[in-house]
């Protein structure tokens, strides 16, 4: 499984660009300040896409800075990759996937497969959390199938980006628009990665690099184990230069760069925070997602702009 590590794999494919332009445009986010040039490159992309109808509801400033970032701020290739990603969501009907998409064994399956978002780090940015070590994969397919998990995690994404980002960023008076992943290794052997976990990666690892580019923030796995290397072989050339900068690897002693990042009662206690949610956090779904206070129930009635 291990999906948040594809989450952050938007190769920059093509783009053209050298490597220091590569870094300057990926090292920026959507919430932070923009160059003169990427701000001039955004209004013509939202021009371009206006005049071609290709504009959604949806479309704020930080969801075009995605596409032009994950092609190194070249129009034509964003363009492209824009327009893919409108007719893949027709084709999988991805507008709709929440109210469409049953999924009645959702529970079991965190129950054998434990990944939760989990409250907030300091930046306001949802922690996402996976237990990797607990993974059951033979159980997990006794009840489902590799193509319903795949559009489970298509809804998932629809519901963070419908839901859970708003109302983060509701609670932090900013935009939050990407999150901080922990990936916990702890149990994990090369069973983990049979043939067809790896096949579920690649499919997973297109639809987001594709068609959810540039949401990761920042990850660690931690805990660590010697299989892990072989683990890492795999994965590791999926993932541009810029997105393994943004991945912290750690086998043990940990606790203190969590907690850089992450306020101690925000953090699962399994990971060194203080944190016991009544039920086990990787149940409690947690976040302003689920405060009264900071629910949107339509977040895309005024889409944010980008901050210049």
């Amino acid at each position: 499984m291990i999906h948040d590590l594809c989450h952050c794999a938007s190769h920059n494919q093509g783009s053209g660009v050298s490597s220091s332009g590569e870094d300057d445009a990926l090292s920026l986010h959507p919430e932070g300040t923009l160059l003169q040039w990427q701000q001039e490159t955004l209004h013509r992309f939202r021009v371009i896409l206006t005049e071609e109808g290709l504009i959604r509801k949806r479309d704020d400033d930080n969801s075009l800075l995605r596409f032009l970032r994950a092609r190194g701020f070249n129009i034509a290739k964003a363009k492209a990759m824009f327009e893919a990603m409108l007719e893949w969501r027709k084709e999988i009907g991805a507008d709709t996937i929440k109210q469409t998409f049953q999924f009645p064994e959702r529970d079991a399956i965190k129950e054998l497969y434990p990944h939760f978002h989990h409250k907030t780090d300091k930046m306001g940015r949802p922690l996402y959390i996976e237990r990797l070590g607990q993974l059951q994969v033979d159980e997990l397919l006794k009840i489902t199938t590799m193509d319903r998990m795949l559009l489970y995690h298509v809804q998932e994404w629809e519901i963070v980006i419908d839901w859970k980002l708003p109302a983060c960023s509701k609670k932090a008076g900013i935009n939050i628009s990407q999150s901080l992943t922990i990936l916990d290794m702890k149990g994990v052997t090369m069973r983990h990665m049979s043939k067809q976990v790896r096949n579920f990666i690649q499919k997973i690892t297109k639809i987001d690099q594709d068609f959810y580019p540039e949401y990761l923030g920042k990850m660690f796995i931690v805990n660590v184990p010697t299989a892990f290397k072989a683990m890492w072989t795999v994965v590791r050339p999926w993932l541009d230069k810029a997105t393994q900068k943004k991945i912290e690897v750690h086998s043990g002693n940990f606790t203190s760069k969590l907690l850089e990042l992450v306020d101690s009662e925000n953090l699962p206690a399994f990971l060194g925070g203080t944190c016991c949610c009544p039920g086990g956090c990787e149940n409690a779904d947690a976040g302003p997602w689920n405060e009264s206070s900071y629910q949107n129930n339509q977040p895309f009635d005024e889409p944010p702009k980008a901050p210049y």
